[in-house]
């Protein structure tokens, strides 16, 4: 995502479509392949003009030798770099924006495309935030922006250095920390997901670590009907995220 003047790439029409709608960073510069011509292209090309970007065609066979190593759509935009909210702003605006507000923190997810399908479905279902540690991560690349959909533009990210110090700080300000772990001690449906909760995501392969499963508040566990628990983080996140959100709307409606 980063290149060599400081600006991410994002490609794709959603990705860059939810960038210049929604997000705060600047659109530097739009390329597009010439004669590729589809109503959703056209629509976000409109977009672009009534903003006075800049905007360049170039032929389909130098547009494609240039940009092959990602699935595009036809159009490309440099963008500044992603602004990041330090962690005490992250909390401060969760606590503001729900009484029970949800965030998400990532125990090193290394995969991009399982980052990005998180950060989608945190998107959707109503999620306040997320904390990511600055190493053992996947990087907020291009592949991240494309695979959560364009919805990275409006999910608020903090990076910590430490994630153990981060959940303390986390639990000063009221927030239970709560791990989604195989063995957790409660099944994901019969928590009441009624205090403000961050919710920690381990990565792909090893899940929580024990240091940080310590630390936990509360373990939750996703009932299964095989014994084999195949769930990447993403599918795990994605459900419990659901749970959490169906709680919040049957006590609207009830």
């Amino acid at each position: 995502m980063h290149n060599n003047d400081q600006s991410d790439i994002l490609y794709g029409i959603n990705p860059i479509t939810e960038a210049l709608k929604v997000s705060k960073r600047k659109c530097l510069r739009i390329i597009v392949e010439n004669g590729k011509i589809n109503p959703r292209l056209q629509a976000l090309t409109v977009l672009i003009q009534s903003k006075n970007i800049p905007i360049e065609a170039i032929p389909k066979e130098a547009f494609k030798k240039r940009y092959r190593s990602y699935v595009h759509q036809g159009i490309i935009g440099y963008f500044s770099i992603k602004e990041t909210v330090g962690l005490d702003e992250l909390i401060s605006e969760a606590l503001e924006k729900s009484t029970n507000p949800i965030l998400v923190i990532s125990d090193g997810i290394q995969d991009p495309h399982n980052l990005g399908a998180i950060i989608r479905s945190a998107a959707a279902m109503g999620i306040q935030g997320m904390v990511l540690p600055k190493h053992r991560v996947a990087p907020l690349n291009e592949t991240v922006a494309k695979c959560s959909s364009g919805a990275i533009e409006n999910l608020p990210v903090t990076w910590v250095t430490n994630l153990s110090n981060a959940m303390e700080e986390l639990k000063k300000s009221g927030f239970w920390v709560v791990g989604i772990d195989p063995e957790g001690a409660t099944s994901c449906y019969d928590f009441k997901f009624d205090m403000p909760v961050a919710l920690l995501i381990g990565n792909e392969g090893k899940g929580v670590r024990p240091l940080l499963k310590k630390k936990c508040d509360f373990t939750l566990s996703i009932p299964m009907a095989s014994s084999v628990n195949s769930l990447n983080a993403s599918a795990a996140g994605a459900i419990v995220f659901y749970e959490a959100l169906r709680q919040k709307l049957n006590k609207k409606t009830g």
